[in-house]
């Protein structure tokens, strides 16, 4: 049985290199958890979760197609473009 122990012990590290179990990155994560009926899209409420995501503007600029919901491209966008420190700023450019 300490074998067994030991050697999965051993193989922990490998299985995240090779990407098997763990878990969900920042981004995935900030989405998952804010996305409560899990359409995989987020309504101006579920958007509240995030930092500023929900202010008119910033959900309207980031609201590419214009459906009333951010899916996970756009936040990915909304996240590289960090409008909570400068407003629609892109890091470049700073």
């Amino acid at each position: 049985m300490k074998y067994f122990v030991a050697t999965l012990i051993l193989l922990m590290p490998l299985t995240t290199v090779l990407g098997i179990g763990g878990g969900r990155g920042f981004e995935d994560g900030l989405f998952f958890g804010s996305d409560l009926d899990r359409n995989e899209r987020l309504d101006r409420d579920e958007a509240k979760n995030v930092y500023n995501l929900a202010e008119d503007d910033v959900f309207n600029r980031f609201d590419e197609d214009s459906n009333n919901l951010i899916n996970r491209a756009e936040f990915r966008e909304f996240l590289q473009l960090s409008p909570w420190t400068d407003k629609f700023v892109h890091p470049s450019k700073k």
